[in-house]
Order: C-alpha cells, then structure tokens, then sequence
C-alpha cells in the first residue's frame, strides 16, 4: 500500500467533501417529514442503481469498492461520519445514503425508529460463514436489519520513539510525556466510558453521582488534550498525536502508511476493555437498496475479506477476515480481540433508557464547552 501512504486520507477528505456536495449532504441540513413508508418492505439483491456508502473515514479498501464497481457497472462512492449520533441525525434528516455502519445499540436505535429496513439474510451467498454469534443478536432478534462488518476494542495507541513511559491503564490518558499531543475520541460513550472505568465503575453506569465525578476526570484529562478526534490513524501519522484514544485496528492502519512501523504500538488498559462490534445496514432512506445487499454480500466474499482486513486491521468475523486477523495478530498480540470478549455485555456500551443516554449526552457537551 505504499502508493497510498500520507496522501490517502487528504484524498479521502477531499472525495468526501465533494460527494458530500454532490449528492446536497454538505452545510445545513433542511429538516423536512422523513418518508419511513419502505420501512417495513423486504430488500431484495438486485442492481437498482450507484451505491453511496456513509462510513467512518479509512475503514474500507478502496480496492473493494472498485472491484464492485468495475463488475456490475455501478458508482461506488463514500461519504465520512465523525460519529454516530452525527450520522442518526443525517438520518433523521433524510440523508440518502444506501450503506451505513452503526454499532450494536445505534442498529436497536435505529430498528426501533424504522430508520433502516429489512432483508433475507439468507439470500447473501457469502453469509454461511459468518460467525454463529451474529445470528439472532440481542440488537437484532432475526438476524434481519444488520450483517457484521467488524469487532473492535478499545484502547490506547502511541508513538514509542515520543512515549516510553506507559502503565496499561486509562490514566496514560493523561501520559506526562504526551501533554498537548493527546487525542480523545470525539464519541461520547468512548470518552465517558474510560473515565468510568478508570475511577473502578461500571462502563455503562448511569448514577449520577458516579457520573460526576467521571466528569472531573474528563475536565483533569482535557486540560492534556490537543483535541478530540475520531480519526486516530490520521492523527498519528500526521504527527500531531503523540498518544490517542483509539481503536485497535486504528494502529494496524496507522502502521501500513509508513516507512517503520514499529514506531506505533497500542495497549489495552487494566481497568477494563471496551469492545463492541460495526454493523451493516440499509436506511430507509436508500434509493439504491438492492445494489446495497448485493454491495453487503461483496464485501462478506473471502478474497474481499481477507483483503479489507489486512488494509484496516479489524477482524471480520466471516472466512477469509478470520483467517487474516490472524495473520495480524500473530506479530502483535496486543490488538487481538475474540468474540468471547464480546460476550461479555457488560464492556459493550449499551444505554437502554432515553434517560440515560441524555444525562450521558449533557455530561459529555459540558466537558467540550
């Protein structure tokens, strides 16, 4: 991938913003009735029309898109999320986007506001192979809104030649070797949930008086930070972090745009491990829905698999991404993540009440104010 190097994620920017243009998804969005009436209508796999995915940034081999594009005679083109609650208020908007990839919870979300519309999985040829854990998800009953993309956990990424001193834990957030060079990630459950597990709560706590004091946490570690980012592979290759936030494929990308790759290493931390899984999904709002699970069952097909991950870093819980993850991992242990870690529902950021999620909301806009 040396052809990709540092100028990949300006050209990425860059595409972003004029499809983003293109298709009228740029500046302020004009709120206007959302049309949910093929919420309820099943998918079908056809070529119906160019493809608009809506992702996060460097998180999918352009090769893949291509490679799609050059067989069926389609456009393929991406536009970036900064976040989540960014990409449901597009959403909600009536951004026409035709692929998008929520988490676990944003994919119940966005079932329960008949945001995303149903399809056979059995009708994806390549989806035998997905792992048995997807099927029938506690986000999911019948395994009909969402297909896996891939599972991640959360940790911390650095520059060794800048950072020598870390201790495997969420207070390396606060590294004195990386003061005003430290990224959070701009997620609000990201953010919020280390805090908790550094002062020994549950991720997900929604006690208000454990909140606080996980906001005086976050107000001591923004007084290091340089900024809040979700783009970890950007902020490390730039030089602009000299210790991040981030997920553990983000380093595994980092690591493939230059000369040595040593000089990026990732921990998890000791007060416990966020994980969760991406999603693929199809909004109601898709003009193209079937070259979207057609585009699905591409991106599941081994050789594409094996590809993807071995360009993102993140495992893909199908043949080919399971094979390649391995591949990975084998060198660097420190980025594995199985599925039983998955299991473990307890570190996967789950807030069930509109309650909580508000008081979470309020609690992370004071900390940025």
């Amino acid at each position: 991938m040396s052809e990709l190097e540092l100028n990949r994620r300006q050209l990425l920017l860059a595409g972003a913003g004029l499809m983003a243009t293109a298709y009228g998804l740029s500046g302020c969005t004009v709120e206007r009735p959302l049309d949910k009436s093929a919420a309820g209508s099943m998918v079908e796999p056809k070529i119906d029309g160019d493809l608009l995915i809506f992702n996060w940034a460097q998180y999918m081999d352009p090769a893949i898109k291509k490679s799609f594009s050059d067989k069926y005679g389609v456009a393929v083109n991406e536009v970036n999320f900064d976040n989540l609650e960014a990409m449901v208020t597009k959403l909600r908007a009536g951004g026409a986007y035709d692929l998008i990839f929520p988490s676990t919870e944003y994919v119940q979300r966005l079932r329960d506001e008949q945001l995303i519309r149903p399809f056979d999985r059995a009708k994806l040829k390549n989806a035998d192979t997905l792992s048995p854990f997807y099927d029938s998800p506690w986000y999911d009953p019948n395994s009909e809104f969402s297909v896996p993309y891939a599972y991640y956990t959360t940790g911390i990424a650095w520059n060794t030649e800048e950072v020598t001193t870390m201790t495997e834990s969420w207070a390396d957030m606060s590294n004195p070797e990386a003061l005003g060079r430290i990224f959070m990630l701009d997620d609000f459950q990201e953010g919020i949930g280390q805090a908790n597990l550094l002062n020994g709560f549950y991720l997900n706590t929604t006690k208000s008086d454990e909140l606080e004091t996980s906001k005086e946490t976050l107000l001591d570690q923004k007084e290091g930070l340089r900024g809040f980012n979700t783009n970890s592979v950007q902020t490390l290759v730039s030089g602009a972090a000299a210790l991040t936030q981030a997920w553990n494929g983000d380093v595994v990308n980092a690591r493939n745009q230059v000369d040595d790759p040593s000089i990026f290493a990732y921990q998890t931390c000791k007060e416990g491990v966020p994980v969760g899984s991406d999603l693929m999904s199809i909004p109601v709002t898709s003009k193209s829905p079937g070259t979207a699970m057609m585009f699905m069952d591409w991106v599941l097909k081994p050789e594409n698999a094996y590809k993807n991950v071995m360009w993102n870093g993140y495992p893909q819980p199908v043949a080919g991404g399971r094979e390649a993850f391995a591949e990975l991992v084998k060198d660097d242990p420190s980025i594995d993540v199985d599925l039983s870690q998955l299991a473990d529902t307890g570190m996967e950021f789950r807030l069930d009440s509109p309650e909580a999620r508000q008081e979470w909301t309020r609690l992370w806009t004071e900390v940025k104010a």
